[in-house]
């Protein structure tokens, strides 16, 4: 059975279980969480059962929330963690393991982006230049 916290000891049982059980880090992005940043860090929890996960830097805990949003509806997987978790570790397994060999069609490398800007580079000069050379020939008045 799960202990509830009132509100006045939310910020105590953050700071105690940020320091002692997570070392002041943030399990998402392994980054140090400033206590004294007001709306720095957050309490993150389940919204199925409320029950307390960790304390988390407020983006990351927005991010989680928008991964777990997105799998459960884009996926139909609704909003269980039962469904979400499983889908999101066969995904990380998933973009882990090695490509085909193959590129998408429409993909450019960067060299054929470095050579498509310079064309349109290029063409964008030229009819400067076009425009430019129309004006000096136009007689004076109609320009």
């Amino acid at each position: 059975m799960l202990r509830k916290l009132t509100r006045t000891q939310l910020r105590g049982f953050a700071l105690s279980h940020l320091q002692g059980v997570q070392g002041g880090i943030c399990p998402l992005c392994q980054q140090r969480i400033d206590p004294n940043e007001r709306g720095g860090m957050v309490v993150d929890h389940d919204h199925v059962t409320g029950e307390v996960r960790g304390v988390l830097h407020r983006g990351c805990n927005g991010a989680e929330g928008k991964v777990a949003n997105a799998v459960g509806r884009y996926a139909g997987l609704g909003m269980s963690y039962d469904k979400i978790v499983p889908w999101l570790e066969r995904l990380v397994i998933y973009l882990k393991q090695p490509g085909t060999g193959y590129m998408y069609p429409e993909h450019k490398s960067a060299e054929e982006k470095a050579e498509a800007a310079r064309v349109k580079k290029n063409k964008a000069q030229a009819a400067r230049r076009a425009t430019a050379k129309v004006r000096v020939m136009l007689p004076k008045g109609s320009q």
